[in-house]
């Protein structure tokens, strides 16, 4: 069931309205937008204005705080990139019980299914792939070191690789499969890349898209410094597909395309070999966040039907993971 939002909730967001000169505040309603796993996201309306409502659940612990996030989105808007306008911080313990965030409404639609079947968005489906290369490149050109966000210490890649590696120790679930994709990653990393903000979840589900294609990039809490290649990686794993098999960028399109804009853009474009170990990689992040996700069910963390199928759909990066891997060999 959708969570409701509390009288305490309700109060907090109308007084943060109200400390940001929103018309209507004193009348906010909240109403759960489902499908976040991570994050709890509202949409709040407040006379003829809509924004959004992200927090975080009770219990639950994402990579990026609330505070980097909402840095990370102005950031972001800074170099180009299309995202929901920042608006409002709040601490944990703050007006809205939970660290969490106030963003600009952007209308469109974000369930990957819809984006690649509703008739509507058929000239959209068309923009993307160049959209989606030119918007990865901004996300990568946003500073790191001295000027930006911190640079993180020792290998980016092998920190990434022991990351989800802790998570599934963590989790303590035998994956032999995943076990075999971990050991693959740590014998065959690529040649060092110049470190670049990494977005860590830009898939479909995570971009709003209207009739004119890219609205908005949203979902920041998986972002981290490392090798952009990551991004371009994730994207391209079948499960971003959503059954346009044939179309390896979110199912609207060629990599050649996508890397294309991506380079026009000022990307530095991957070799092959380089994308092939970060969609290995994304099929393992993959099936490791299933995992996760299946376990906060099954102990109880945090109780959801959704959080609980997604144990199901281990076996499909598993298997995606073996493809890529013998086709290196």
């Amino acid at each position: 069931m959708p969570e409701v939002a509390d009288d305490d909730l309700q109060r907090g967001v109308r007084d943060a309205l109200a400390g940001i000169g929103a018309p209507g505040a004193a009348s906010a309603t909240l109403t759960e937008i489902p499908g976040g796993a991570s994050r709890q996201t509202w949409r709040v309306d407040a006379g003829q204005e809509r924004y959004v409502l992200r927090r975080d659940p009770p219990g639950a612990e994402s990579l990026v705080p609330q505070a980097g996030e909402f840095r990370l989105i102005e950031l972001a808007r800074d170099a180009g990139v299309p995202v929901a306008e920042p608006l409002l911080l709040e601490p944990e313990g703050g007006r809205f019980g939970t660290a969490g965030m106030l963003v600009g409404f952007v209308e469109g639609e974000s369930v990957g299914p819809r984006v690649l079947r509703r008739d509507e968005l058929e000239s959209a489906r068309r923009s993307l792939p160049a959209q989606l290369g030119a918007a990865l490149a901004g996300i990568h050109s946003i500073p790191v070191g001295p000027a930006g966000l911190p640079l993180p210490g020792g290998d980016p890649v092998l920190a990434q690789i022991e990351h989800w590696e802790a998570e599934l120790s963590r989790i303590g679930e035998p994956l032999p499969v995943v076990e075999l994709g971990l050991r693959w990653l740590r014998l065959n990393p690529p040649p060092p890349a110049q470190p670049g903000v990494v977005h860590g979840d830009f898939r479909l589900g995570n971009l709003i898209v209207d009739e004119g294609g890219l609205a908005a990039v949203i979902d920041w809490e998986l972002a981290h410094v490392g090798d952009p290649a990551e991004d371009l990686g994730w994207l391209c794993i079948r499960s971003w597909r959503f059954g346009n098999d044939d179309r390896p960028v979110a199912g609207v399109g060629s990599r050649e395309e996508m890397l294309d804009a991506y380079e026009a853009a000022g990307g530095a474009r991957p070799d092959p070999d380089r994308l092939r170990f970060w969609e290995v990689f994304g099929n393992l992040k993959w099936a490791a966040i299933c995992a996760r996700q299946a376990n906060d069910h099954m102990t109880g963390l945090r109780r959801s039907h959704e959080l609980a199928s997604l144990g199901r759909r281990i076996c499909e990066p598993e298997w995606d993971m073996l493809a890529l891997i013998g086709e290196a060999a």
